[in-house]
């Protein structure tokens, strides 16, 4: 072998080495997720471990890669096709480079993080009936990671665990019938080793719950109703025994405080929706934060915004966990137009502040509504010009909270509505509105910056639609949030400048969230308008336009220009 034959064999097993060095760095391979990391995930600047990035659902990452000079040199690095469309509601969940992500129908995606690389996908089997159970689209809005192991709830009620490294099918436990109109959309919550999800439903006739499970087997450790029944406290709130039927969803991912041991959990509507008539009373615990023991389900103590809610403001939206007037508390904006501080060791009430048109009702000093009964549907009288309409002031979509500045962005909807009752008869997996009319004004929406110690409005970013996005604040100083229409958007965090935009061709209504691999920081954002999450523009409402955005089913990742 001559000399030169030597080198370029030396040179080819060297290079080999070097591919191989690099392929290894970041081939991606789950970390095994202990309750220490989910506890530190708020100080894990790499990954995304849940659903809000940490416990307490600030949606915060320290990540300052791409900050407001830099934002602007921010390209597509990959994009990953669900292969369904209606709407894609989503976070991303990110560990160690891999991906788990979900879609409409039930689907979930393992992914290279880094390359859009399917690693394996797990396809839910649903039942062919399924569609006629759903009150609102067949979205998912994550999973959660713990051990080996990734967790997924269904639309037909099921909780899965699959092996993290492979997709496989660990357990499967089915905690309703899909039947009686019991479904999940939730991104379930790991506390202690257990697996916390909460039911959807509370359009049809049900009596929903929150449930944990044993992470390693699945089996039901507890089940907490979110209404109580006859003789429990709390019944006294429901008249004759419309208990039975009162809803009361729990579709939100909610948040934990490790020191004080609870888990603040919202709960939506009672049903039916708008015929306060069928169930005299505040209607415990619908539209409420509850504060659960997390070893035991019991309900410690609760804040209840809307009682005896008469116009679908829900309560389920998320709790961000922060201090306020030196108090620990959560803040939560909610779809009846008002902005909350609550001190999270007791459910009282810190302050509240208007986000939105407000004619409803004033707040006294408990935070309990004084009701303009003029605003009230009845099954005899249309309530006009109700401000704000059932889907919001602020809707499920999720606000973001960053410690750089003290504002929490807020995605919300200025829609007004004219709703009117209607009497029906409870029926097994049929719905349960009883609403006669409803009819949406045209809108808009904003994205605002409220400053937590005074609840008032730091800045506002007004949008021709109604702010459907799910919002993420960055250690760079940036805010990303999307529209109906199908951009993506970064603002300054302090000033609300536009910094920079991104067509993604469908609206976006999920989480946009960020994550590194290999040093290099990168931002996801689902996108996909579809089915009910179109629901400004029922009865030709409050953004008609919205009718003609496409649908879509795609994840876009976002890393700055090499």
């Amino acid at each position: 072998m001559t000399n030169s034959m030597r080198w370029a064999r030396l040179t080819l097993i060297v290079c080999l080495l070097i591919v191989v060095g690099v392929s290894g760095a970041h081939a991606a391979e789950p970390l095994f997720v202990t309750d220490d990391m989910l506890l530190n995930a708020a100080r894990d600047p790499n990954n995304w471990l849940m659903y809000g990035r940490d416990y307490s659902n600030t949606r915060f990452s320290p990540l300052k890669e791409i900050n407001v000079q830099s934002v602007r040199k921010l390209v597509p690095k990959w994009v990953f096709q669900f292969g369904v469309l209606d709407g894609q509601t989503t976070t991303p969940v990110v560990n160690n480079g891999v991906m788990y992500v979900t879609s409409s129908w039930s689907h979930l995606f393992a992914l290279d993080a880094k390359t859009g690389e399917m690693l394996w996908r797990y396809d839910h089997q649903l039942p062919e009936d399924i569609g006629k159970y759903l009150c609102c689209d067949a979205v998912n809005r994550g999973v959660a990671v713990y051990h080996d192991k990734v967790y997924l709830a269904t639309l037909d009620a099921h909780v899965l665990a699959l092996d993290a490294k492979t997709g496989k099918v660990v357990w499967n436990t089915t905690l309703a019938n899909y039947k009686d109109a019991y479904t999940m959309t939730v991104a379930p919550l790991m506390v202690k080793g257990k697996v916390i999800v909460g039911m959807s439903g509370s359009e049809y006739p049900i009596r929903l719950f929150i449930a944990a499970l044993d992470a390693e087997n699945g089996r039901t450790l507890w089940r907490r109703y979110t209404i109580p029944a006859g003789g429990e406290k709390g019944s006294e709130t429901w008249g004759g025994d419309s208990w039975k039927y009162g809803g009361g969803s729990a579709w939100v991912t909610g948040s934990y405080d490790p020191e004080l041991n609870l888990v603040y959990w919202g709960v939506g509507n009672p049903a039916p929706d708008w015929d306060g008539s069928a169930r005299p009373g505040d209607n415990l615990y619908t539209a409420s934060t509850l504060a659960l023991d997390p070893d035991s389900g019991a309900i410690k103590f609760y804040f209840q915004y809307t009682p005896h809610d008469v116009w679908d403001f829900d309560g389920v939206n998320e709790s961000i966990l922060t201090s306020v007037h030196g108090h620990k508390a959560w803040v939560h904006a909610d779809r009846n137009g008002f902005f909350y501080a609550i001190d999270r060791g007791s459910g009282e009430l810190i302050y509240h502040r208007p986000i939105a048109e407000v004619n409803w009702a004033t707040l006294d000093g408990n935070g309990r509504p004084v009701v303009n009964k003029s605003k009230v549907p009845t099954r005899d009288y249309m309530a006009t010009h109700v401000c704000p309409g059932p889907n919001g002031g602020k809707e499920w979509n999720p606000m973001a909270m960053s410690p750089l500045t003290g504002y929490v962005y807020v995605p919300t909807r200025e829609v007004c509505v004219d709703v009117q009752g209607l009497k029906q008869t409870p029926q097994p997996g049929q719905p349960y509105w009883g609403v006669k009319s409803i009819k949406f004004h045209q809108g808009y929406g904003q994205l605002l910056a409220v400053d937590l110690e005074s609840g008032k409005t730091a800045w506002a970013v007004r949008f021709k639609s109604p702010v459907m996005s799910g919002t993420l604040a960055t250690g760079g100083a940036v805010v990303f949030a999307g529209t109906p229409e199908g951009k993506f958007m970064a603002f300054d965090a302090r000033t609300g400048e536009q910094l920079w935009q991104f067509a993604t061709g469908s609206g976006i209504v999920g989480g946009p969230m960020t994550y590194v691999v290999d040093g290099k920081q990168y931002v996801a954002v689902p996108s996909g308008l579809g089915g009910w999450m179109g629901w400004a523009t029922i009865g030709g409402g409050g953004a008609p336009w919205l009718k003609d955005v496409p649908k879509g089913g795609a994840l876009f990742v976002f890393g700055l220009l090499d």
